[in-house]
């Protein structure tokens, strides 16, 4: 084999990694070293909060939250944790333990929701409990809160997902018990009594609390976080096992302290940390779809769309929903005007935070795009912005290993053309002197479909986004924060029939 007939091999690029903007300016690439040090670049208007739930609930919550105003110690045992500084330390704000407004549900109406048989009333009642309170304070009362905690007991998360049951022997007769399918069928054909129809409204709803929940309080813009009681106080007697251990296998102290407070700090309005080494000027957009459970518009497919600004700020759009379905199973693709409509909206939105019109356009989706769609992705973007669609999936069938016994570098990439290449976004991460994994790490399989960027700044980009996902305290996560959601946040928009589409921050979704 001669010099020039052999192929080509395959180059490794490795990625530095992504810096982080703390206050005075301060960069650094863990997120937790940052807060401690410096605090978060920007400062929220309030972080008074408000609460929801049992007595009980209440109680732990209010435990927790004094809990965090402390330092709360690494465990020794976890190589991973480290000491949370306490609420002040870290964040640099006034943070104060007693909730400005709260709200005790009634807990008779709960034990009876509990049992009912029925699936979707059992959880549409449920959210009502709770959300009810939320709305009317919103309403009718002062004072006002930046974000509210509703705390939930296991009963709820266990009995309120889909395909969670119920005992046989905890179960009560209701007035109306109906399956799915006779609620089909009174879709179809109301029933004379209204009490019927009624319940047969609440299948059109998904029965999952947390995205009915959230898909319910987007109207009133409502910023949750749901908690469960097992969670913030996993040494309570109802939640240990016979061993006087917690039932549940939880992160340590530590750790739980500085995921919740981070989660918490971004609620109230303010992001803990942006990214230090991104281009003005760019925007980049998550596609997401899922198909409606609504009996009413069964089998179509709604479309959305998450618009993160170089700061790590996001915005979340509804799209119209229709038959976006391809050829292709699992494939969704939107036809020239939607895709059009679509990022409009989103550079409209992007003007009125910045002035102006973005210079790059990345849009990062799951799946190949059609014609139809890159036609009109071009079509809405003016002059000046240069449009690039990138193909973002894991696959299974690509494994890289090094020698000795450390994964993969996380930030490695293996390019295989000018437009694809594999991107390690989790692997051996030298400043934590571990790989914080499991399994062998799977790469990302990254693909420029359209546009004129270059390969190395559409992965650096990748890279960069996986270390905003505020709603944890992480090094860095496995996914860009425009597709980490993307599931979650389906599940919002088809939750409920009458979704608000109404542009909000995404802070609103997760």
């Amino acid at each position: 084999m001669t010099r020039s007939s052999r192929p080509k091999l395959a180059k490794l690029i490795p990625f530095n990694e992504p810096l982080l903007r703390f206050k005075h300016d301060q960069l650094l690439d863990d997120p937790k070293d940052g807060l401690s040090l410096f605090g978060p670049p920007e400062a929220p208007n309030g972080l008074r909060f408000g609460v929801v739930g049992s007595r009980a609930g209440i109680a732990q919550l209010k435990s927790w939250t004094q809990k965090i105003a402390r330092v709360v110690p690494r465990d020794q045992k976890v190589g991973s944790s480290v000491t949370f500084p306490g609420f002040e330390a870290a964040f640099r704000e006034e943070w104060d333990p007693e909730p400005r407004v709260t709200c005790q549900i009634d807990e008779d109406a709960l034990a009876k929701a509990l049992t009912n048989p029925d699936d979707y009333q059992r959880v549409f009642d449920i959210v009502e409990i709770y959300a009810q309170p939320i709305r009317r304070w919103i309403a009718e009362e002062d004072p006002k809160v930046a974000f509210w905690f509703v705390v939930i007991p296991e009963e709820v998360w266990k009995t309120c997902r889909p395909q969670s049951k119920i005992m046989r022997k905890d179960a009560v007769k209701t007035d109306v018990y109906m399956t799915h399918a006779k609620a089909l069928a009174t879709h179809r054909q109301n029933d004379l009594f209204s009490e019927i129809n009624e319940a047969a409204a609440k299948h059109k709803y998904h029965n999952h609390f947390h995205n009915q929940l959230k898909a319910k309080l987007l109207e009133c813009e409502a910023v949750t976080q749901v908690v469960r009681q097992s969670t913030i106080a996993p040494y309570a007697p109802e939640h240990l096992n016979s061993r006087g251990e917690p039932k549940r296998r939880l992160q340590d102290d530590a750790t739980v302290s500085w995921n919740l407070a981070t989660a918490i700090y971004y609620k109230s309005g303010a992001k803990p940390w942006t990214l230090a080494g991104i281009r003005d000027g760019v925007c980049y957009i998550g596609l997401v779809f899922k198909r409606s459970t609504n009996p009413d518009t069964k089998g179509e497919i709604c479309c959305g769309a998450q618009m993160f600004l170089h700061t790590g700020e996001g915005i979340v759009f509804k799209g119209a929903v229709g038959d976006w379905e391809s050829e292709k199973a699992g494939e969704f693709h939107l036809p020239k005007e939607q895709a059009k409509e679509i990022v409009s909206r989103c550079l409209e939105a992007y003007k009125v935070w910045h002035g102006t019109l973005p210079s790059e356009l990345f849009i990062h989706g799951r799946t190949h795009f059609s014609k139809a769609e890159i036609d009109g992705f071009r079509e809405a973007a003016p002059e000046g912005v240069s449009v690039n669609g990138i193909q973002i999936r894991r696959p299974n069938d690509l494994k890289l290993f090094r020698e000795g016994r450390q994964a993969v570098l996380r930030g490695v990439a293996l390019e295989v053309s000018k437009r694809a290449g594999f991107l390690w976004t989790s692997g051996y991460v030298p400043k934590l002197g571990t790989y914080p994994g499991r399994e062998v790490p799977t790469p990302l399989k990254v693909k420029i479909v359209f546009g004129d960027a270059k390969l190395t700044t559409v992965l650096a980009d990748i890279l960069a986004l996986t270390k905003v996902n505020f709603n944890a305290c992480l090094f860095a996560d496995g996914m860009p924060v425009t597709l980490r959601f993307a599931d979650d946040i389906g599940e919002i928009l088809t939750a409920i029939p009458e979704v608000s589409s109404k542009p909000l921050p995404f802070r609103h979704y997760i």
